[in-house]
């Protein structure tokens, strides 16, 4: 078997929940990538305005963090940009189904 077939068949053993709490996560990772690039800064520029250490924040941005909304605001708050916006709530029945 293959290795992509191999890790294909865990992917849809994985709960959906699951499967929809990485897929944000990586979203918002992108986010602030994409913020990070537009601004010219890099993820040790982040790590200071946010008083934290760079080791911190390249672990963030793997994609697995589980941020909490305190920490999405303070990243905001320091990027001045948005990283999550509030979709309309038929959207997101839309995708549920």
């Amino acid at each position: 078997m293959k290795k992509s077939s191999i890790i294909e068949k865990r992917r849809e053993k994985v709960n959906p929940e699951v499967k929809r709490m990485v897929d944000l996560s990586f979203k918002i990772v992108d986010r602030i990538h994409e913020i990070l690039k537009d601004k010219g800064l890099k993820q040790k520029d982040l790590a200071l305005r946010l008083g934290k250490k760079e080791s911190e924040i390249s672990r963030w941005m793997r994609g697995t963090h589980n941020f909490t909304i305190d920490t999405l605001i303070s990243i905001e708050d320091v990027l001045g940009e948005p990283i999550i916006e509030i979709c309309h709530s038929q959207v997101f029945h839309a995708q549920m189904k």
